[in-house]
């Protein structure tokens, strides 16, 4: 196998972009945030200061093989300063993996970590968010482990995830009933104020007159209080018209609203990829939050989802949050793979945060056990 490293947005622009996603579609994992239209959002809103690594892995007819989403970047390590090379996610970032073939595809990942462990001048390899079922990290773990190498790992996210394969009736009635009459007060407060609407609208492109709708709405939110609303942060707002520019032309990009009076007061910026919804933003106007907007509107959309019957899973896109976990107690959970160079620091690092910090916790619990033994017997 040959690999090729993609240093330039020209070369990720070129022919790869097209080869990229065929890949894709022949992958285990094809998901909207590993298509090269993503990637390229993603790194045009939060790639800047560090360097494009993209590995390229060919077979030796020359087809493209494998693609691992990376990048350089300096970091700090418990207050070391080291460099890194990492996949390319954050917390816009649902998850993050390598793609590869399905023929020899075990063979791939670990090309992509041989390499990876051969480059100088890295302190740390960090395979970011990689779903704990995924293929990828479950040869990742255990090629490491049997080859002796210092890595650690640590746990993500864990996202809450709907199968939509029953009809609504079904699916609602197995929530549980404290659940079932909060949402059914929420609904018939909202629908006691009237001229509540739902609409939703097809994205085409980030010219289309919705997007400065939930710009304003998200401006609204209780999100602008801490500087998390999408117009306080000037990468999240070009992530979001990127991907409208990028994705919108395929008819993959809507915006679900509601609306009191024919006024927008909450959203959810949706992307529909291989029969999977993802929700990757949803805001609502804190001046109605009597309305429970946000609750209403998902009720609308799940609901929706369920009675249409196109799309097989509702991706939550989020964490395990109360409101998440009444909808579905099946999540997906994810973990950082660390992996540790052969220098000094990298060292010392991994000592430190794998060897010397856990048992120094473990000394404070059982100091803490035995605290409370001693208090028993007083």
């Amino acid at each position: 196998m040959k690999i090729k490293i993609i240093t330039s947005k020209e070369e990720l622009l070129g022919s790869l972009a097209q080869d990229w996603n065929a890949l894709l579609k022949d992958n285990v994992n094809n998901v909207i945030y590993l298509t090269h239209e993503w990637i390229m959002a993603w790194w045009n809103s939060f790639g800047n200061g560090n360097k494009l690594n993209v590995i390229a892995v060919y077979d030796e007819r020359g087809q493209l093989s494998g693609i691992a989403p990376m990048m350089r970047t300096k970091s700090r390590y418990r207050g070391v300063n080291i460099a890194k090379i990492c996949l390319m996610a954050n917390g816009h970032s649902p998850s993050s993996d390598f793609i590869v073939s399905r023929e020899n595809s075990a063979e791939i990942i670990k090309t992509i970590l041989d390499y990876l462990k051969g480059l100088s001048a890295l302190d740390i390899i960090e395979l970011t968010k990689l779903d704990t079922n995924s293929q990828t990290y479950l040869i990742a773990s255990d090629y490491l482990n049997m080859n002796g190498n210092r890595f650690g790992i640590k746990d993500s996210t864990e996202s809450p995830y709907i199968l939509i394969n029953s009809d609504w009736e079904t699916f609602l009635s197995k929530k549980s009933q404290r659940f079932r009459k909060s949402l059914r007060n929420k609904i018939n407060r909202a629908n006691k104020s009237g001229d509540l609407s739902i609409e939703k609208i097809q994205i085409n492109d980030s010219k289309n007159p919705a997007i400065q709708d939930i710009l304003a709405i998200s401006e609204k939110s209780w999100k602008r209080q801490i500087g998390t609303d999408i117009t306080s942060n000037p990468q999240s707002k070009s992530f979001h018209i990127e991907i409208c520019d990028r994705l919108g032309p395929q008819g993959i990009v809507s915006i679900f609203f509601l609306k009191k009076g024919g006024a927008p007061i909450a959203f959810e910026f949706h992307l529909t990829y291989n029969n999977v919804v993802y929700p990757i933003r949803a805001d609502y106007d804190e001046s109605f939050s009597d309305l429970s907007p946000g609750s209403v509107l998902e009720y609308n959309i799940i609901k929706t989802l369920f009675d249409e019957g196109v799309v097989k899973e509702y991706n939550t896109c989020g964490h395990t949050y109360n409101y998440l976990m009444n909808w579905s107690d099946e999540t997906r959970k994810h973990a950082n793979i660390e992996i540790f160079g052969k220098n000094f620091k990298p060292y010392g690092l991994y000592n430190l945060e794998y060897k010397l910090i856990p048992f120094l916790r473990k000394l404070r619990l059982n100091k803490v056990k035995q605290e409370i033994m001693n208090l028993g017997t007083e």
